[in-house]
């Protein structure tokens, strides 16, 4: 799956991660707030080690949990490309691709009636009731 339908799949249907998967997105929150933008495994395990200097809201998220630290053993990326693939294979019927008419590039949003690549607009053109 390309880059921009992951995460596409991962902002906008984010609702359909496991328990898990939610867990392991908060660790990753948090690591990359404690880190500066890093979230690879050295800075997971640099993060875990520096608790006793993160404000009080980062030890809860951080997890020990080997199911949650094997999905995020690799970082951000290959955690959001799973995550969305798995959604894609379990919900496909649930998630909805928003596709320019005139240029097939993957609106913004869901919701989006302007395409970001070739700003066609579709706002007036109404899809017929029924």
């Amino acid at each position: 799956m390309e880059t921009g339908k992951a995460w596409y799949v991962f902002r906008y249907y984010g609702h359909l991660m496991t328990a898990q998967e939610r867990l392991a997105y908060n660790h990753l929150v948090s690591t990359a707030k404690a880190m500066h933008g890093r979230s690879d495994w050295a800075a997971q395990a640099e993060a875990r080690n520096k608790l006793s200097h993160l404000p009080s809201h980062f030890p809860r998220r951080l997890s020990d949990d080997p199911e949650v630290l094997n999905l995020t053993r690799e970082g951000w990326d290959t955690f959001v490309e799973r995550t969305a693939h798995r959604i894609l294979d379990e919900h496909r019927a649930e998630v909805r691709f928003n596709y320019c008419c005139r240029c097939g590039g993957l609106a913004r949003t869901p919701k989006a009636r302007q395409c970001r690549f070739c700003r066609h607009d579709w706002h007036k053109e109404i899809s017929s009731p029924g």
